[in-house]
């Protein structure tokens, strides 16, 4: 089993900044973090539609110039929100990039953003549009389709959308037939959050690749 970085360790350190994916890629085996369009056109990281939580300042990303959204401190740090690029490069090659698509309209530049990086990047989306651009532009970009409450045949959608991952809430990992029917179809699967170390290992023993977590776990195998 591997672990992914939630946020570059959400727990931590400053969310989906530069410090945080570098320090997390020092202890997991992919990090994750997410991308929007800021409102002067560049990919941005940040979670939220809004800068409000993150930074105590109002505002929209998409309505926000990068200008202005680099004078603001993320989470009363030292780190401002960076672009995709600045993420990009401050995490070595040997680790997975989890890279969430949060925002319509945004595949074709995550493509081009991603183009010349040597780390394995997949490409992850609750947005089926975005995940569909994706596969129309590359076949062989890896992708992963992230399984929301309202999503009732996921493992279905993920095929027809020629997924290679497939992300889900850990309860929904455990209590239905979703990770045995993925991994009947060659599908890489992905749970969150996980907080605890017992439940990520029963999470393993159910068959799922990958868990997602707020802070560093020891998940491997041996553990």
């Amino acid at each position: 089993m591997r672990l992914i970085a939630h946020r570059g360790f959400a727990a931590t350190a400053p969310e989906n900044t530069v410090a945080a994916v570098r320090t997390a890629a020092e202890y997991a085996d992919a990090v994750e973090f997410d991308v929007r369009r800021c409102g002067s056109g560049e990919l941005v990281v940040i979670h939220d539609e809004t800068i409000d939580r993150v930074t105590g300042r109002d505002g929209t990303v998409a309505d926000t110039d990068l200008a202005e959204l680099q004078t603001a401190s993320v989470l009363d740090s030292d780190e401002r929100i960076p672009t995709l690029e600045a993420v990009l490069s401050a995490v070595p090659p040997s680790v997975e990039l989890n890279l969430e698509m949060k925002a319509r309209g945004i595949a074709a530049d995550v493509l081009d953003a991603i183009a010349d990086v040597d780390n394995r990047v997949v490409a992850t989306s609750f947005l089926e549009p975005e995940l569909r651009a994706i596969r129309d532009r590359d076949e062989s970009q890896p992708i992963g389709l992230l399984v929301s409450r309202r999503l009732d045949a996921p493992v279905s959608t993920a095929v027809e959308l020629d997924c290679d991952v497939i992300g889900a809430g850990y309860w929904r990992c455990l209590t239905t037939g979703l990770v045995p029917r993925a991994k009947s179809v060659g599908l890489e699967v992905h749970a969150w959050p996980i907080e605890r170390l017992r439940l990520a290992k029963l999470l393993d023993r159910c068959g799922v690749d990958c868990v997602s977590a707020d802070r560093p776990l020891r998940v491997g195998a041996s553990d």
